[in-house]
Formats: C-alpha cells, structure tokens, sequence
C-alpha cells in the first residue's frame, strides 16, 4: 500500500490562460499550493519537443506571479533521469510541474527511475505536483494514451498504459469538450470500473488534496464517469467487437467551485455557490 500523500496535485485539462491580460486563475492556484518553506517551482519539459521555447514561457510566467526560484530540467533519455544532479534538483522543490507534449515521453523516460522516486517522495512529504494537457494524462496509476476523438469508442482502438502512481483509482483525459473525448473516456472506464473517469476542459483543473478529494477551478468544465454501478458492457463478451456497449454508468458534470469525494464518488455542495 502506498503511504498516505500530505501534498497536492493540481491536474490540467491543457491550454490554462497564460496571458498578462487574462485571469491565470489556474496558473496562479499552482503557485497558491506552494508549501510553506519550499520557494522553488521546478518545470519539468520531458513531454514535449520543444523543451526550451516551453521552458521559457511558463518561466516568464511563474516569475510575474511571484515565484523567487524557478528551475527547468529536460529529460531526453532514461539516463537523464538517473543523474544526481537532477535527483538533487527535486529534492527541495515545493513545486513540480509537467508541460504538455505526449505523456508516453514521460512514462517511458521516468518509469522506474530514482528521479521519479523521489518526484513521489516529494509528494507524499507534502509537494504540490501539477500538470497540463499531457502531463495531466501521466499523473494516474493508469493512463489514457490514445483513442479516437469526435467518434463513438470502438473497443480496439483505446490505448492505455502504466502512469506515474501519483493518483490510484482514476483516468484522467484532457482537452476534453474542445476534442470530443467523451466516447473514449467512457471506454476507459469500461475496460476497468473500479476507475474513475476524469474528462477535464481545457482552461479547467482540479486541485486534488491527499489524494481524497479534489475542487474544480477554471472556465470549463470537469466530466466524472462513474463505471461502479455498471451493469454490462460488450467488452464481457467473448469476441467483442464494433462501438462499445456499456449500460448504467453514472456521470457527474461539475464546474468552478464544485467539490468531489474522491471515496464516496460523490460530488459535494460548491463552496462558492454561484448566483442562479
């Protein structure tokens, strides 16, 4: 059993406003969750190709929030992620932050690594870990890779993959609404029930506390699909084939300023209860 985590994570449905002229709410509640005593934000630009253009940018804006120390490592192979130096690196961070890209790059460079050991350490001890669009899909124990978008889910065409172990029990997909991933959550979900279906908008995260429960923030919206009640699903049968068939699951549609119990699976009153 992994030990309980004291940290954060803060989970990106990609795209979050990074422009002076706009709110940065999303941005702005990653810096918020820094730890008392740990003033170091660390980007992590593993997912994408293009390390130091994204280095850049999410540097110039962490510093205009306020942020004193803030630190970019790449990782272009395994052997990356085995340096001291960049082990050391983390080790103080109060803040890790994944860019987008393709998560695949995250999972195959860090898997079984001591960098990601001590990423989890950190997180368990009390760490904020973030993510967008891509490094939002690495954060479970399961991960989306692949599926078609705007179509309904034929059963052969999902692809999922080990993640990094930070949240056990759910899936996680980004760009949601924007990309028409419905279907492919939903056959996420019916591959394994006991997972908890995450679509998350772009310009939308949630901010998950202890691993047990989360608060939505943002603009769109976040999309819980609930497999535990389902009573059949065409993947039972012996030679499935063609659009999935997937009876009585559940789904809950929250917005800013909703909550979700994580255990319960259950949805709680909005903190901030907006005006009809």
């Amino acid at each position: 059993m992994q030990p309980q985590p004291n940290g954060t994570l803060v989970i990106i449905g990609g795209h979050e406003d990074k422009g002076q002229g706009g709110e940065r709410d999303i941005l702005s509640a990653v810096v918020e969750a820094m730890p008392r005593g740990r003033d170091r934000l660390v980007i992590m630009t593993v997912a994408t190709r293009l390390p130091e253009e994204v280095a850049t940018e999410y540097t110039g804006v962490f510093k205009d929030l306020g942020v004193r120390a803030v630190e970019a490592i790449d990782m272009r192979s395994r052997e990356d992620a085995f340096e001291e130096t960049a082990v050391a690196a983390l080790k103080d961070a109060g803040i890790i932050f994944f860019t987008g890209g393709d998560q695949l790059r995250i999972t195959s460079q860090l898997g079984g690594s001591p960098l990601l050991a001590c990423i989890r350490e950190r997180y368990v001890h009390g760490a904020t870990i973030a993510g967008t669009s891509a490094g939002a899909a690495a954060m479970p124990q399961t991960m989306l890779i692949s599926g078609a978008s705007n179509a309904s889910v034929e059963m052969s065409t999902l692809d999922m993959a080990p993640g990094l172990g930070l949240i056990d029990g759910v899936i996680t997909d980004s760009h949601f609404a924007q990309r028409g991933r419905f279907g492919r959550l939903l056959g996420a979900v019916a591959q394994n029930p006991k997972n908890l279906g995450l679509g998350i908008d772009e310009d939308t995260a949630i901010v998950v506390k202890r691993g047990a429960s989360f608060d939505v923030i943002g603009s769109g919206a976040v999309y819980a699909v609930d497999g535990s009640s389902v009573s059949y699903s065409s993947l039972s049968d012996r030679h499935p084939e063609g659009i999935l068939s997937i009876h009585d699951a559940r789904i809950h549609v929250l917005s800013a300023g909703d909550g979700f119990d994580l255990e319960q699976r259950r949805p709680v009153a909005a903190k901030n209860p907006r005006a009809a």
